[in-house]
């Protein structure tokens, strides 16, 4: 154990903006050795600027600044336009390496700081003025790392820079890439920097999801030449995760001396790639971060497993592990590794430990493990109150300090220097902190919650659900447990709720041990917020299953849920019986939000000010994605090969394309089944091809099996991708012709009748979803038009999967008109058609039909208030419609959820 000299104390508590803080950075602003210089990013996207000021340091190491230090907090230093669309998940300076081990020791006025975020762009910030100097684009999904390539350029900056050039920076992205970019270093003021030069010389492909980077030290013997490692987060296999790598890469870089100080021939330097190393699975889990320790020479990396590997940095391949002991069962998922350059190494985990092993004290006594296998090594553990999201060493006269990024809001620095510890008082109200949220797991629930229960003597007008469901009440200001009996129809007491899970709530009126947040971007940097509901014993696979068929998610979120699932709750949860009474608890003080990426849509950011609602509006979009599997898929195959033989003149595919033996046709269904791995495999040009060829050429009678092929393919990434707009503009066209010939021909009878328009409005739907490609297609103003007339003629149709289809389609175009609209209002019209009228005038058609059930209505409800949301124009025809009324009256028959949605969008329109 680190001895009490050693041993990290609380020093300072800050608050930046009071969001959960994504991450941290040390920058240069100034050349003093004293001041320390922070830059915190929030999730709410809002940067900080945070000045720890030492109140009589002279530069001379750690004993410089002390207790009596001050902080100055700065929200937004450059101004309310440069904050994010989205949550800030990367900070880096070129002051410091950020635990990377390659710090940039310069401090003059072409200092900058980088930002990721998961809006997919990186920005580029001047040091001192906080200026935007310039916005990096490139990646196709959130930007969750960065970090320095090391090019020893002798330019007295650590051997970051090229030469006085500039700086390569690594970046990794949840798209499954990290990319080099340069940046051009302009000696006198950052921001006249050449941003025309600021751009992507390489690209790293093939990685399992999320990426991590950091840089490594540059070859000695070539300054040419350098080195990088990534991280992978894994692909879900099954139900288990793996595939998660370690990769190392080798980087030649243009020759230094073909670049003349300052840059004047105004070229970028040009990398070549070569993978050198790939070691895999040596984790338990997915790797979350990397890191370099300059002391030892060694890569590092943390992951979900709890543990943190050391690494050969040139091989890759794992020399020790490091471990830790948390008293409970399932050790926490790890979310950042860092390395503090003086042998000690630190993380941070999901569940608010902070870890601190030091590697020298560890070898002296063979503790090789960690703490684990009978190691007598063991870690200082530091508990936090929730989440730690990133934890970075400090610099100057804080040299040998670290700074931790917490989902309270709070950024805390820990010393193992007397003089700068915060005062008992401080470090008592920390540790109090801690024992609070640690006692949510074993206390009852408050007064207030309480009060907040349903009264035990209304009961009755709270029937169960289901046989067995458990609920909670308010009895004579206690709370009580009582489970629903089926058979006698009546609430059975089980007795008073005296502890309870710190994640125990409910959802939707049904009682479950855990409730955890789930986070899905949707349009725009929008976030869509979720809770999935677990009981002690259940099958974490199923909850996660049937939370996907609930949401209509991607069935590539199996594993995901499924492992976050089982992380949260820990493999010795034992059965409680939670009280909970207002449902999980907030992000602030609950369990950390779990996210899944969908691949967001252009969108603008509602204002703070904005009025808020609870189910408005619709954010993201809803999908059709059943039938991806070989299975059914296999029988689709058949019954085009069955109709493609009745095909005449040149309508029917040629051999090659639908011969059982290897063709386009079984390629593409493999492909589409293939759920797992869309984030490596294409759709070919002739593969859309041959669909749009059925479309257009096959009978009514024969072609709705290539509209169900359509339907699928649309949310595969490759096919729906924006050089692909053509295409999806022919695909849409083809399938409203063939709904307006059902429509216009009577005689069509059978499954053609009924399949033609739902697989056609099912397809319109994922096309929202799918990629720029096809939402350019759908979106374009004549498609719009003939969609929203289409949803009307088919408005009464007589079965409810085409109704419910339709509806969704209205749901998913107004989440998308919502999400476009600018500021001063969306207009959208094509001819005489007026849009707000034809989606008004159709969802009053649909209400008056008496023919919907009850999750169609939902829908409906939430699509027309999501539309009166766009701008005043939709809102004043609805009011003249009188469609408030004309809606709580229909959803007032179809359950809770239509009347409670319904009543947010009466008090909108009234």
């Amino acid at each position: 154990m680190l001895n009490d000299k050693k041993r990290y104390e609380l020093s300072q508590s800050l608050v930046s903006d009071g969001e959960s803080v994504r991450a941290l950075a040390c920058t240069d602003t100034t050349t003093t050795t004293t001041d320390c210089h922070l830059m915190s990013g929030s999730e709410g996207g809002i940067l900080a600027s945070i000045s720890l000021n030492s109140s009589n340091g002279n530069g001379n190491g750690n004993d410089t600044a002390t207790a009596t230090a001050t902080a100055t907090v700065s929200i937004q230093p450059g101004g309310e336009g440069t904050r994010h669309g989205h949550q800030i998940t990367a900070l880096l300076a070129s002051g410091n390496g950020n635990g990377n081990g390659n710090a940039d020791g310069d401090a003059d006025s072409s200092s900058i700081y980088v930002t990721g975020s998961k809006d997919k762009l990186i920005r580029i910030f001047h040091s001192t003025t906080h200026a935007l100097i310039h916005t990096l684009e490139g990646h196709d999904n959130a930007v969750t790392s960065l970090s320095w390539l090391p090019c020893g350029g002798g330019d007295g900056d650590g051997g970051i820079g090229i030469g006085g050039h500039g700086w390569i920076l690594i970046s990794g992205s949840w798209d499954g890439t990290a990319k080099l970019w340069y940046i051009p270093h302009t000696v006198t003021v950052a921001t006249s920097m050449d941003t025309a030069l600021c751009r992507c010389i390489a690209t790293l492909p093939g990685h399992e999801n999320t990426v991590s980077v950091v840089g490594l030290p540059s070859d000695p013997s070539n300054s040419n030449i350098t080195r990088l490692a990534t991280g992978s987060a894994g692909i879900a296999q099954g139900n288990v995760i793996s595939e998660h790598k370690i990769r190392l890469w080798e980087i030649t870089l243009t020759p230094l001396t073909t670049l003349t100080p300052p840059n004047n021939n105004k070229s970028a330097p040009t990398a070549s790639v070569q993978l050198k190393n790939t070691v895999g699975n040596d984790h338990n889990g997915p790797i979350r971060g990397v890191a370099y320790d300059a002391l030892s020479s060694m890569l590092l990396s943390c992951s979900n497993d709890g543990t943190v590997k050391v690494r050969d940095a040139h091989s890759g391949e794992a020399i020790a592990t490091l471990s830790f002991h948390t008293g409970g069962g399932q050790p926490p998922m790890l979310l950042h590794v860092a390395s503090m350059g003086d042998g000690n190494v630190i993380a941070c985990a999901e569940d608010g430990t902070v870890v601190v092993w030091n590697m020298v004290e560890m070898n002296q006594v063979g503790g090789g493990g960690g703490g684990g296998g009978g190691s007598s090594y063991k870690p200082q553990v530091i508990p936090h109150p929730n989440t730690v999201w990133k934890i970075i060493p400090l610099d100057k006269a804080y040299a040998g300090d670290f700074a931790t990024a917490c989902h309270d809001g709070m950024i805390r620095i820990f010393t193992t220097n007397s003089t700068r510890m915060a005062s008992d008082a401080d470090r008592a109200a920390f540790a109090s902190a801690v024992e609070a949220a640690k006692a949510k797991s074993s206390t009852g629930p408050s007064a207030e919650e309480i009060a907040g229960l349903p009264k035990w003597e209304m009961n009755t007008t709270n029937p169960g659900k289901s046989e067995g469901q458990v609920m909670v009440f308010n009895k004579n200001r206690k709370a009580i447990a009582a489970q629903w009996s089926a058979a006698s129809r009546a609430w059975i007491e089980v007795g008073e709720v005296t502890g309870r899970n710190e994640n125990a709530g409910t959802i939707d009126g049904v009682q479950y041990d855990h409730v955890f947040p789930i986070e899905m971007d949707a349009a725009g940097g929008a976030v869509q917020k979720f809770q999935i509901g677990y009981n002690n014993g259940d099958n974490p696979f199923n909850t996660a299953q049937t939370f996907i068929d609930t949401h209509m998610l991607d069935q590539g979120f199996l594993s995901q849920i499924a492992d976050y699932i089982q992380n949260r709750v820990g493999a010795d949860a034992g059965p409680t019986l939670g009280a909970g009474a207002a449902g999980a608890t907030s992000s602030a003080s609950g369990p950390t939000p779990m996210d899944l990426d969908l691949e967001p849509s252009t969108s603008t950011t509602m204002t703070s000010s904005a009025k808020t609602y609870q189910h408005l509006p619709m954010k993201g979009y809803r999908k059709f994605e059943t039938g991806a599997d070989m299975k059914i898929l296999a029988k689709v195959c058949g019954k085009i090969r069955e109709f493609n033989s009745s095909a005449i003149d040149n309508n029917n595919l040629s051999p090659s394309e639908i011969s059982s033996d290897g063709n386009v046709l079984d390629s593409l269904c493999q492909t589409i089944a293939t759920t797992n791995r869309y984030h490596a495999t294409s759709i070919s040009d002739m593969e859309l091809a041959i669909i749009l060829k059925m479309m257009k050429d096959w009978s009514l009678e024969h072609v709705f099996p290539s509209i169900d092929l359509a339907r699928l393919v649309s949310l595969h990434p490759d096919a729906a991708k924006s050089s692909r707009s053509a295409v999806w503009n022919s695909i849409i066209h083809a399938a409203l012709d063939r709904c307006d010939a059902i429509s216009a021909n009577s005689s069509i009878q059978g499954a053609p009748k009924t399949a033609i328009p739902m697989l056609s409005f099912r397809l319109f739907a994922n096309c929202f979803h799918g990629g720029m490609g096809t939402q350019s297609a759908v979106v374009d103003a004549t498609n719009m038009t003939r969609i929203l007339k289409c949803v009307d003629e088919y408005a009464t149709s007589g079965n409810k999967n085409v109704r419910l289809a339709l509806v969704t389609v209205l749901l998913n175009a107004a989440s998308f008109m919502k999400a476009s609209a600018p500021a001063g209002g969306y207009q959208y019209n094509s001819g005489t058609d007026n849009l707000p009228d034809l989606f008004l005038i159709t969802v009053g058609n649909i209400c008056g039909s008496g023919l919907y059930e009850a999750e169609a209505i939902a829908r409906l409800v939430v699509a027309l208030g999501t539309a009166v949301l766009i701008d005043g124009t939709w809102l004043a025809k609805a009011k003249a419609l009188n469609m408030g009324s004309m809606l709580q009256h229909v959803a007032d028959q179809h359950g809770e959820k239509a009347r409670a949605i319904a009543t947010e969008v009466r008090s909108i329109l009234e």
